[in-house]
């Protein structure tokens, strides 16, 4: 997400200092870590409020935490992941169990982190198409450099700017974009290698990594987390403005908060207030297929972040808020026998490996703590993780979006730039690279055909890309041995 630092509307470089950091971006998602005391006596006063909603045509109708970051405790032993290579196999190939569903799959959990293209996570990873030789427009080539844990700046990534760097599909703006390089140090370009990130190759070398999942949105937090809920984003392009009173972006807004959105599928843009009238998922689920969202809050305020803010019959219905719930919750429900069939974990804090926030090792600290979890739980046997990113983040990546943005009335949003994608599941392809092309609207997918939900969130609201989007399904093989755990330990971050 890029909230309480530096998303500043996302369609400028971002602010520098730290006083512009307070005035202009940091209530998106309440990102206190740089702000220190000052931000902490800030965000007393800060409160929730606001009306309003907008529907997908355009017609108006109507945090983060800082704190809550406590890593999952690691309680268990390694194992070295060892799996049998399965035959290709998908969900047709399964007769359904006594539950009418079309796989042994039971239960989904969705990880979303912040802002890094594939390049930036697995550039260098074998039999991935990456590169770790960096092009400048001229043609000059050079090694791209090393990535650190936390970088000295945020990189622009709202819609104007990834426009810029997308070039049209030629995929090499990014020098054109202020902060992408300052002094030489090509930041932009930069790469993190398996010392890194080495529970994420881990994962990724044991069960499955895509290396073909793009955004649907050139652009920023605010429609790359809608997308994972409807496979939608109403049109929206960019990020809401946020305040002092009002850090949470979606219904809770002010009155008079605006984001940009495609008006009635053009790449002409209006403004309008950020809570839409769309479907997502929770409204096509079977009677008992049950969701939560898992997700983290700032201490002082009460409400857990949640994209879901935005979708006017999540936020507006009590019944369907109880769903969003503190990650804490999560822990919880794994040892009471109550994890929901569909799971949203999402954190919005010093572990969600957004530039210039946090470190990314904490990150995947963050991520292989609750992983491991779950791994030495009863729910292991029939679930399905998939981990990607909201957006790209500024960061390069060198393959152009198969579907080009640019003007077509039905799908004017093109693709975005490719974001790591990992499937960990029993019956994910072990030490396999999915090369299929799917995109953030894939996620939405997924639960319809895991589920059997005929009903398409694109059957109800044509704006949702779920209908035509890959369904992941080539990336399992459910007549194989099922995979066993893998279960890791956290690092000692520096």
């Amino acid at each position: 997400m890029d909230h309480f630092v530096r998303d500043v509307g996302s369609d400028s470089s971002g602010p520098e200092s730290e006083l512009e950091v307070i005035s202009t971006c940091i209530f998106p998602r309440m990102r206190t870590r740089r702000l220190g005391a000052v931000a902490l006596v800030v965000t007393i006063a800060l409160g929730c409020g606001g009306t309003g909603v907008h529907d997908s045509s355009g017609i108006d109708a109507g945090s983060d935490s800082a704190i809550d970051s406590t890593i999952a405790p690691d309680t268990t032993t390694p194992s070295d992941g060892t799996a049998d290579v399965g035959s290709d196999a998908d969900a047709s190939d399964v007769p359904p169990g006594d539950s009418g569903y079309p796989t042994p799959l039971r239960h989904v959990i969705i990880v979303i982190k912040e802002n890094h293209t594939f390049d930036n996570y697995f550039g260098s990873f074998p039999g991935a198409e990456g590169t770790t030789t960096c092009k400048l427009k001229d043609g000059t080539t050079f090694p791209c450099p090393h990535a650190p844990d936390r970088t000295s700046r945020d990189l622009c990534h709202g819609h104007d700017c990834a426009l810029t760097d997308w070039n049209g599909g030629a995929m090499n703006g990014w020098e054109d974009v202020s902060g992408s390089d300052k002094g030489g140090d090509h930041l932009a370009w930069a790469q993190y290698g398996e010392a890194d990130i080495p529970n994420y190759w881990a994962y990724a070398k044991a069960f499955t990594l895509g290396d073909h999942f793009f955004a649907n949105v050139l652009g920023p937090s605010f429609p790359g987390h809608t997308f994972v809920l409807a496979a939608q984003a109403g049109w929206a392009l960019g990020n809401p403005g946020t305040d002092i009173t009002h850090p949470y972006w979606g219904c809770d807004q002010k009155a008079g908060t605006t984001v940009d959105i495609l008006d009635h599928g053009t790449c002409t843009t209006k403004s309008v207030f950020p809570c839409f009238k769309i479907p997502s998922i929770p409204d096509i689920l079977p009677s008992g297929v049950d969701w939560k969202f898992y997700g983290t809050s700032f201490y002082v305020l009460p409400e857990v972040w949640s994209m879901f803010n935005a979708v006017d019959g999540i936020r507006n219905d009590p019944k369907q808020w109880a769903h969003i719930v503190n990650v804490s919750q999560f822990s919880k429900d794994l040892s009471a026998h109550e994890l929901p069939a569909v799971t949203w974990l999402v954190d919005q804090d010093l572990a969600d490996e957004h530039p210039n926030v946090g470190g990314i090792c904490a990150g995947e600290n963050w991520t292989v703590g609750y992983l491991n979890q779950l791994m030495a739980s009863e729910y292991w046997k029939d679930t399905a993780v998939i981990f990607t990113m909201d957006d790209f983040g500024g960061w390069v990546d060198h393959v152009p979006p198969p579907r080009q943005y640019g003007c077509d009335d039905k799908k004017p949003y093109g693709l975005g730039f490719r974001l790591p994608l990992l499937i960990i599941s029993p019956y994910a392809k072990p030490h396999y690279v999915f090369k299929e092309v799917a995109e953030q609207a894939s996620i939405p997918r997924f639960i319809e055909k895991v589920f059997g939900i005929d009903k398409t969130l694109s059957s109800i609201d044509p704006a949702a890309q779920d209908g035509a989007a890959n369904d992941l399904m080539g990336a399992f093989d459910f007549t194989q041995t099922p995979n066993p755990p893998l279960v890791l330990k956290t690092r000692t971050c520096l």
